[in-house]
């Protein structure tokens, strides 16, 4: 920090203060270095995270509809077409139809899909353990508790339990 105005051409003091250690900066900083390297990661497959997670969600739950993957995920219904269709175009997802209900459509991943999933799963595997590389199992478990319950201040439910991230939304 650099006091006020310096007096009569004076070189300016840094305040010899300690550097603010902010919850929320760290998180924020930490969560864009995170996401930044997960995406480098994935550039090889040619897959981006927002993708990666639509294809989890589906490989999860493969037959649900589109709406209810959409909402689960908290996708607006105008992005998650988009998704779906991008990733159908790559022959990585299909759209069958609901024998349920004839309005809805299932969807499903192609044997492309199943592939790439694995691929990307074990590409992520390798992150997490690099990221938590310093910690023990005890100390990683401590952690997710902790992010879980500033999660929870903030509105995730549950932390990251198969509710999609806001950078879905985005775009």
């Amino acid at each position: 920090m650099v006091d006020d105005e310096p007096k009569d051409g004076a070189v300016p003091v840094l305040d010899s203060t300690p550097p603010l250690r902010s919850v929320g900066f760290t998180i924020s900083a930490t969560g864009y270095a995170i996401a930044r390297t997960f995406k480098e990661i994935l550039a090889p497959l040619q897959l981006e995270p927002r993708e990666f997670s639509l294809l989890r969600a589906v490989g999860a739950a493969e037959g649900q509809s589109q709406q209810t993957i959409g909402e689960r995920l908290q996708i607006p219904s105008s992005r998650m077409v988009a998704f779906v269709d991008a990733l159908e175009a790559r022959g990585l997802l299909q759209r069958r139809q609901n024998p349920d209900d004839r309005r809805a459509r299932a969807l499903f991943l192609t044997e492309d899909g199943h592939e790439l999933l694995e691929r990307s799963f074990t590409a992520a595997a390798g992150h997490e353990l690099n990221l938590t590389g310093e910690l023990s199992p005890e100390e990683r478990d401590q952690l997710l508790a902790l992010l879980e319950k500033v999660g929870n201040r903030l509105g995730l439910a549950g932390g990251n339990s198969g509710r999609g991230h806001p950078a879905l939304a985005d775009e």
